[in-house]
């Protein structure tokens, strides 16, 4: 039998704790995925999602590509609840994708512009600058 020590003349064997069944304590991954969502706003965190960078992009990547998957998989097998799961993993497969390589993007031109390895440009200017570039040219033309 496992767990029983049958020679006396050697030390025990060490106690292993049993699981409480009836613990009034949550485990402590519970506590900090319940502090998480505690902190979390809908209102704020909602609302302002459109608003940030590579956000529209990534909606719509994941739209289109979980509408071609869902509408295959659904014109292959015609399991129609089948298709709907395959359609939505898709969209959050590839909304999560491309929002993390947008950011990856983001943080990598933020790295080169302060290493001075790429230039900090406001494009605001160089709209500007081609605005002014082809009103000169067109006022040299008449």
């Amino acid at each position: 039998m496992a767990g029983i020590n049958n020679n006396k003349d050697k030390e025990p064997l060490p106690e292993i704790p049993l699981p409480l069944l009836n613990d009034p304590r949550p485990p402590a991954d519970t506590d900090q995925v319940v502090s998480a969502f505690k902190t979390l706003e809908p209102t704020r965190n909602f609302s302002t999602m459109t608003k940030s960078p590579c956000a529209k992009e990534s909606f719509i990547d994941g739209a289109a590509l979980g509408l071609g998957v869902g509408l295959l998989k659904a014109m292959r097998s015609g399991a129609n609840r089948s298709a709907a799961n395959w359609g939505f993993g898709a969209f959050v497969l590839m909304t999560v994708g491309t929002w993390e390589y947008c950011h990856f993007k983001i943080r990598e031109r933020r790295q080169l512009m302060a290493s001075g390895q790429m230039p900090v440009v406001n494009t605001l200017d160089v709209d500007a600058a081609k605005r002014r570039e082809a009103i000169a040219a067109r006022q040299r033309d008449v």
